[in-house]
């Protein structure tokens, strides 16, 4: 009998402390998360910093120059920086990367910024910047994509060619079917592609489409895969 009380004791307490550490784990991953959030917000505000009363008609990011007309979008200062602390910030399964989605009303812009230490937690973290059409800021040919799996009860959705369901149908995209999208600011219908770096091969409505954020573990990690 004092056996059994002495096993039962240690189990229980054996639980206690897995059940401490996995509380402990949540907990700094939580809070390495919100560090990594502000970090890539910081990057941004010293972007603005930098160009904030100046007369600059471009400024360098990285190994580029962007013009600083393009990077206020028609907006003032005080809007972009009020942006910056509401920004949003996630990731879409590049584990070198994370987005920082800038809100401005009616027109967005993306910032990639670098997570790969070593880091400077400055401007030149930035890798690249997009706009409201998700359309590099340098080069209009070049669209952001994430990956995504569909949203649809029906197991499928229907790829179109253009962004309506007036537009034929172009493909079909089955059930757990890793494909990639560009999402637009001003429209419902995201452009599609089969794989990382391919053409474009239609429009999918935004509402079928599940992004890496809102995925199963399993599907993330296939996801992690094709992105790195």
């Amino acid at each position: 009998m004092y056996l059994n009380i002495t096993n039962v004791y240690r189990l229980n307490k054996l639980r206690m402390m897995r059940k401490n550490f996995a509380i402990f784990m949540l907990a700094s991953i939580c809070l390495l998360s919100a560090h990594a959030q502000r970090s890539c917000k910081d990057c941004i505000q010293d972007l603005y910093k930098m160009m904030e009363g100046s007369l600059l008609d471009s400024i360098s990011i990285g190994h580029s120059f962007y013009s600083v007309k393009s990077l206020y979008q028609g907006k003032g200062q005080e809007l972009v920086v009020g942006a910056i602390s509401k920004a949003r910030v996630f990731s879409y399964g590049n584990p070198l990367d994370s987005v920082v989605m800038l809100d401005l009303g009616d027109k967005a812009l993306y910032f990639m910024v670098n997570t790969e230490p070593p880091r400077n937690f400055k401007n030149a973290d930035i890798n690249c910047v997009y706009d409201s059409e998700g359309r590099n800021l340098l080069d209009k040919e070049d669209y952001m994509i994430f990956p995504a799996v569909i949203n649809d009860p029906d197991g499928f959705t229907f790829v179109r060619e253009g962004p309506s369901t007036k537009f034929k149908v172009k493909a079909k995209i089955e059930k757990d079917k890793i494909f990639f999208y560009t999402p637009i600011l001003s429209g419902d219908w995201y452009r599609v592609y089969l794989k990382d770096g391919g053409p474009c091969i239609g429009y999918v409505h935004c509402s079928r489409i599940l992004p890496y954020d809102k995925c199963s573990m399993q599907i993330k990690k296939k996801m992690r895969k094709l992105m790195f």
